[in-house]
């Protein structure tokens, strides 16, 4: 069975009280009578009701004291108060709403028009107090998966850091030894006498270790960034002998293609820079390794050109031009371990590293880097950095 809703009626005045009693419960609500504020306030803590009528002059604390008393109460302060009273002014009607009052009603009142504001204020208290608990029920759920979902995300960071620390420490620990291998092998191809066969199983770990060093090495400096490890490091060099070491570096790994690797640099960079040598020399070697790679004959260009000028330097920009296989432009290349041809029996080798490094590194000393390519005629790869010049 449904329970009667409950209405607290304080009023000085018996007459009133008995009035409103009858009207009430006749209309089914349940009726607590109190003829004083004091009163009032007691009965409304024994038993909350859902609303309280109250009248505005009475003996000891008026209508405005009692409701204010009523709304410092925290199991109170939320039920509706209706002030009843003759005092029909503007200036009683906006003092009864500032101390807490939810609506005013003017004697003599309608019967009518009293039920339905009773009725009406009765509902909007439930459907104030349901939607409370509902919010109050999401707000736990939500709070809860807030929770679940902070100590996945602390796991899985957790998991990645291990990862790149274990990453970091496999990288640096076979990089010793992989070195002493390719130290070794050289000095057995250059200082020993070995036949033909010898030589070519030479050379086949020679390149074997520097393949594997290089992939290592590309592990190591991603997880140096990973742990903000990666810092720049300036100096003061020349970019012509940048240049140089690389056109000498890559001289061996074009003999056995019909390639041209040649240098254009503009004539006013032949002076001294401020910046980070060992960066630009490993982004200069990934895209060159690159084109090298897809490029089967015709041309590899180095061009370096000063683009832009600022107060202490230049933003110098270098390109690298192939006749090579070219590319879509639907490719991610700068794409951590991204494959051109991610198949099986790709005829390419190598991890898809290459080129997210030389990315993290422009990056890193403030530089951009990008590609422009038309499948089948070459690609030109090109990255700009800030460099200060010497005076």
């Amino acid at each position: 069975m449904k329970c009667k809703p409950i209405i607290l009626v304080i009023d000085d005045s018996p007459v009133n009280l008995t009035l409103l009693h009858n009207m009430l419960e006749k209309n089914n609500f349940q009726v607590i009578l109190a003829n004083s504020g004091e009163q009032g306030l007691v009965l409304a803590k024994q038993n909350p009701p859902n609303i309280i009528l109250l009248d505005i002059i009475m003996g000891g604390w008026d209508g405005y004291d009692t409701c204010r008393h009523i709304k410092r109460e925290p199991t109170l302060n939320k039920i509706p108060v209706l002030f009843l009273s003759a005092l029909g002014d503007t200036e009683n009607k906006v003092k009864a709403l500032q101390s807490g009052g939810i609506d005013y009603i003017s004697k003599p009142f309608q019967r009518e028009e009293l039920l339905a504001r009773v009725q009406t204020h009765i509902e909007l208290a439930n459907l104030r107090q349901n939607l409370e608990q509902e919010v109050a029920s999401k707000t736990e759920k939500i709070k809860l998966l807030f929770e679940a979902l902070q100590l996945s995300y602390d796991k899985a960071e957790q998991a990645s850091i291990l990862k790149t620390e274990f990453l970091r420490n496999v990288s640096h620990e076979f990089l010793t030894p992989m070195n002493i291998v390719l130290g070794m092998s050289e000095m057995l191809l250059e200082e020993t006498d070995l036949t033909d066969e010898q030589h070519s199983y030479a050379k086949s770990i020679i390149n074997a270790s520097k393949k594997l060093t290089d992939i290592l090495t590309n592990m190591l400096n991603f997880a140096q960034q990973f742990k903000g490890e990666l810092r720049s490091a300036a100096s003061e060099f020349f970019l012509y002998e940048i240049i140089d070491n690389i056109l000498q570096q890559f001289s061996s790994s074009i003999k056995n293609k019909k390639l041209l690797i040649e240098a254009v640099i503009d004539p006013t960079l032949y002076t001294a820079f401020y910046g980070d040598k060992e960066a630009i020399n490993k982004i200069l070697c990934k895209l060159v390794d690159n084109a090298i790679k897809f490029t089967e004959q015709g041309n590899i260009t180095i061009q370096v050109n000063a683009i832009e000028y600022f107060e202490k330097g230049e933003w110098i920009e270098f390109k690298i031009i192939d006749t090579g296989i070219g590319i879509s432009k639907e490719a991610n290349l700068f794409d951590t371990f991204y494959q051109i041809d991610g198949s099986s029996t790709r005829r390419y080798d190598g991890m898809g590293m290459g080129l997210a490094v030389a990315k993290m590194f422009t990056e890193t000393i403030g530089g951009k880097i990008g590609v422009e390519s038309k499948l089948g005629q070459g690609s030109v790869f090109w990255f700009k950095i800030p460099l200060q010049l010497v005076r």
